[in-house]
């Protein structure tokens, strides 16, 4: 690839991320922000690799049903490179609209030629791009014009890309099987939210997940003002405004944002930051965080708690403890111990009771799918009770560290019923020293925040 043009480096790291995202079970953001820090990258292809990366994995149930209906070799068949070269140039052609189509076949075509250097694979790939972009009709109809869910895919906003011929599942008599091609989710999840929430309130739920989430930032308050912060970055010529507690910027790389090294800011979503506030920690408290990795909630917490209380941070992963370590520096928070330690089956190393404990557990992620671009394509039906039983286990841990009178917080950033209101139900009828004294629940909103749950209970 070495005398490629920038452009097709750009592509060629699109497919070789989304291959190893496939195969290594690693997470697109963790790899496509290590390719975007290398410095050999302009802006613009940053944007476009993480467009690219972003929005073939988002959208590959449509992205394939498309190659399914014009490829005669069945999709399990076709050659690895040659199926994410087919993704990323179909991507390009059905839902980019800056890009010529002509340069999103050409260089998913030479893409196969450099990799795969056989010519029928070339062939192959031409011919099922130029079928696709020929049985287009029109790239870009308004919502009410479409009238025929057979013939058409939902692209972004309220514009549509139709075709000639249907090639989509009949939305009367396979309604969850049509919602989840046209809106990219795994049908036994589409199902899961139409029989829950209607079928109307699970497309707007699943087109959320399609947006590119807003980048928030909890200021930190021991260093800086908002009223500061928002000049700081007006300095900077950043576009920026206040939602709620948080700042949104638009359109930029976090550590290009000022005060990044210096922490003056946290990345988290709004949904997130409520949680501590939740907490309602008092400044004498003794806190413990059982699931604390990143550190978000832990800074969180921290901030609320000044110098009189007493903080402690555990997570099972030695790795990830050490982001915590970084995070807790870069905020300027230092009176945090950090434990590793198993959070299920009574199993938390500690003999001290505390006054607030919060389990921010492990779950299935269906409240931040916009963010966990991967999650919705590796998350399978049976993981939903499985994790309930974790979390079941880690809530009876984290109450039998807490002292008479104290506090618990149980929080997921899922929005399935099995994972956060039926755990505590089943927590409370066995443990009925604990009761729920409040409780919310949160559905992924366009431009407002992640999906999520958190309860808060009691020890009489």
């Amino acid at each position: 690839m070495k005398n490629s043009s920038q452009k097709n480096d750009v592509r060629y790291e699109c497919i070789r991320i989304l291959r190893e995202v496939d195969e290594k079970e690693v997470f697109a953001q963790e790899l496509t922000s290590e390719r975007c820090s290398h410095g050999d990258l302009s802006e613009r292809d940053k944007k476009l690799l993480t467009e690219l990366v972003n929005g073939v994995i988002r959208h590959r149930l449509p992205l394939d049903t498309l190659i399914s209906f014009f490829s005669k070799i069945p999709l399990t068949r076709i050659e690895p490179w040659v199926l994410y070269a087919l993704r990323a140039g179909l991507y390009q052609i059905v839902y980019l609209d800056r890009i010529p189509i002509s340069a999103a076949v050409n260089t998913s075509v030479e893409m196969v030629k450099k990799l795969v250097r056989r010519g029928d694979a070339v062939r192959f790939t031409n011919a099922i791009l130029r079928s696709i972009e020929r049985s287009i009709q029109d790239k870009s109809v308004q919502g009410p014009d479409v009238t025929d869910l057979q013939k058409a895919l939902y692209r972004k906003g309220n514009t549509w890309c139709t075709f000639h011929h249907p090639i989509f599942p009949d939305p009367h008599k396979h309604p969850a099987s049509s919602v989840a091609i046209l809106y990219s989710h795994p049908e036994w999840l589409v199902k899961r939210w139409i029989s829950r929430y209607g079928k109307e309130k699970a497309i707007e739920i699943c087109k959320t997940n399609n947006l590119p989430p807003r980048i928030f930032l909890r200021i930190n308050h021991r260093k800086i003002s908002t009223p500061e912060f928002l000049v700081l970055l007006d300095k900077a010529g950043i576009s920026a405004h206040t939602f709620d507690t948080a700042v949104v910027v638009e359109d930029i790389a976090v550590p290009e944002i000022p005060g990044f090294a210096k922490g003056l800011f946290f990345v988290q979503d709004i949904s997130a930051m409520k949680v501590a506030q939740f907490l309602k920690v008092e400044k004498s408290n003794a806190v413990l965080d059982m699931c604390a990795a990143p550190g978000g909630k832990t800074t969180h917490i921290a901030e609320f708690l000044g110098e009189a209380g007493r903080m402690y941070a555990m997570d099972i992963s030695l790795k990830r403890l050490q982001s915590i370590r970084e995070n807790c520096l870069r905020m300027g928070i230092h009176n945090v111990p950090l434990v590793c330690g198993d959070a299920s089956e009574d199993r938390a190393p500690f003999h001290s009771a505390f006054d607030r404990v919060l389990i921010d557990a492990p779950c299935s992620n269906t409240g931040v799918l916009s963010r966990r671009v991967e999650a919705r394509w590796r998350l399978k039906e049976e993981d939903i009770n499985k994790l309930a039983l974790l979390q079941f286990s880690m809530l009876r841990t984290g109450a039998s560290l807490l002292k008479s009178g104290g506090c618990l917080v149980y929080s997921t950033c899922s929005i399935e019923p099995e994972e956060n209101h039926e755990v505590i139900r089943k927590f409370i009828g066995r443990e009925p020293q604990f009761y729920l004294e409040t409780e919310e629940y949160y559905l992924p909103v366009a431009n407002a925040g992640d999906g999520g749950y958190m309860a808060r209970l009691c020890k009489r």
